[in-house]
């Protein structure tokens, strides 16, 4: 990022358009990710240290889907994102600035890892005293002896570490966090025919709504 602003502030003028619209969209792109990358950095130390208590209450799922959604990496106009959370209003019991973090780091895990036009599902479904969400995407998919892994923390599928910039393994290590928080499970598995589906439950809220 200082790069191209230096590279803006000293060589505007010998730039061109394209040239410099481009240099804008890399500044953007990296303080996009640099966001996330302390965001998720900030979670894991506050986690490992007891200093996060869950502030929960009671939020109506397709509203807290609709806010993630208003913070997912620019890069999602590349993809189609679909969201199913059926007709009945579901109210669930959590912590919703946490369980918008684990919407994001998933969805955006899936733009990162999945080809332009891909198909990206959210979906919530009531079963039983529970809701559960899925996030679905017809990518490549995980390798099966990579599954039992990537929940590891700096851990990537590319089974890169450190300064690899698609990916610091940071997202899927927090989002296992706040759903063990939550006291339930985040399940990865396979999509059919092709790709990964992110699952996990979280508790209805006790008062119900009907439309």
């Amino acid at each position: 990022m200082s790069g191209n602003a230096n590279n803006l502030m000293y060589n505007y003028d010998k730039l061109d358009n394209d040239t410099r619209e481009q240099i804008f969209t890399d500044i953007y792109d990296d303080s996009e990710w640099l966001i996330s990358l302390v965001e998720n950095i900030l979670f894991v130390t506050r986690f490992e240290d007891g200093t996060v208590t869950l502030n929960m209450s009671d939020q109506l799922i397709d509203e807290v889907i609709a806010e993630a959604l208003k913070h997912i990496n620019r890069k999602s106009c590349e993809h189609k994102i679909h969201v199913d959370c059926g007709k009945e209003l579901l109210l669930v019991k959590m912590d919703a600035r946490l369980i918008i973090q684990v919407i994001i780091n998933i969805v955006d895990n899936a733009i990162k890892y999945t080809q332009e036009g891909s198909d990206i599902y959210i979906k919530a479904r009531k079963e039983g005293r529970y809701v559960i969400i899925s996030i679905e995407d017809n990518g490549a998919g995980i390798p099966d002896d990579m599954k039992e892994n990537v929940f590891d923390t700096f851990f990537t599928c590319n089974n890169e570490i450190a300064d690899n910039r698609r990916s610091l393994g940071l997202g899927l290590s927090l989002c296992k966090t706040i759903i063990n928080a939550h006291g339930s499970e985040l399940e990865l598995r396979d999509n059919t025919p092709h790709g990964c589906i992110f699952e996990f439950k979280l508790q209805l809220s006790e008062v119900h709504l009907n439309e």
